[in-house]
Parts: structure tokens; sequence; C-alpha cells
């Protein structure tokens, strides 16, 4: 694994994670054909960090406390009932189909697993990449979905339908997961 997504910090919920449009989220197992789609939301529990940071005007260390994603509390649909709840935020952690805050998006990602493929404890995962992501972009998709629980990442940039005929064509993703997702605006 690499370490440099390290989940054990805490990631803070800067104020523009909150303004993200959501994304389209399509989860399709490819051998019993359950498919799921869902926006991107995620409902998170807020906790408080304090981190040192430099002032921009004088350059001086100082103390912050900053709100930060702390616990997955809903996924897609179900995460708007979050929206009023105190101590809590609902937002997307994808940004044009890419993610913009990397826990958030391996919790959302195990979550629609689950809902999934239950059964399945490591499955294939196909992840549809866009064009204009860059390898840092499909290095974080893959190891997000290595994290929230695939046994093996394919990285793809196809259309959707084509892909899930190939996969039932092949031996392979017979039995793989495939994962979608979209941009809504």
């Amino acid at each position: 694994m690499l370490k440099q997504f390290d989940l054990s910090r805490t990631a803070v919920l800067e104020p523009w994670h909150l303004e993200l449009p959501p994304a389209s989220v399509t989860v399709c197992h490819v051998k019993t054909g359950k498919q799921l789609q869902e926006p991107s939301w995620a409902a998170v529990r807020l906790k408080t960090v304090k981190r040192t940071e430099r002032s921009p005007r004088t350059g001086e260390l100082s103390p912050v406390e900053r709100p930060a994603a702390d616990l997955l509390l809903a996924a897609g649909r179900a995460a708007l009932e979050y929206r009023n709840a105190p101590g809590t935020a609902v937002f997307s952690p994808f940004r044009r189909g890419l993610i913009a805050h990397y826990p958030a998006a391996e919790l959302l990602i195990r979550a629609f697993l689950r809902r999934v493929c239950l059964p399945l404890p490591k499955p294939a995962v196909c992840i549809h990449i866009r064009e204009e992501a860059s390898q840092v972009d499909e290095q974080a998709l893959s190891e997000a979905a290595v994290q929230a629980g695939a046994g093996r990442v394919f990285l793809y940039s196809e259309p959707f339908p084509a892909l899930l005929a190939f996969a039932r064509s092949s031996k392979e993703l017979q039995s793989a997961v495939i994962l979608h997702i979209d941009s809504l605006s």
C-alpha cells in the first residue's frame, strides 16, 4: 500500500468541499446484474482538529481549529437526511468524476461496494477514469478502491455499456464490480 494516503490522519474539510456538485455513481456487479445508481453525497460526522498554520501576512505559526470528517454516517440519497443535523456535513468527495476529498471518497466507495456485492470479500473492481485525469488521479482512484476492499483494480475509459458488455464476455471480469463515476455538472 502507498503511504501517501495516510487514513490515520483526519483530513480537514475545507469550505470549498461543501460546495461541490455531486457526481453520479453507478455500481454494477457483472455476475449478478445488481446495479446501484446514487448521487455521490456523503454525510460525515465532524470533529474539530487543531493544526498549526503559517499566517500568510506575518509568516508566523499559530494554532488553528478546523472541522474534519470523522465518520461516514450515510451515503448516496440517504445522506441528505443529515443535511441540517448538528455536527455533520453533507458533501460530495468527487469533483468532475475525480477524487477531491480522499478519506470520504474511500468510505463512500466502500459503502457502495457493500451494497452491491456483500458476499464477495475482495472483488475485482473496474473504475471509469476520465480522459483528462492525471496519473495522480488514477492512482488515487485505484488506491481508494483497494482501501475500500477491492482485490484488483482495472481502470477503463470506455462508455459504461461497452465495458459491461466486455466484462460479461471476459472470463477474468465475470465476477467484477464496475464503478462508474460521472460528473452531473
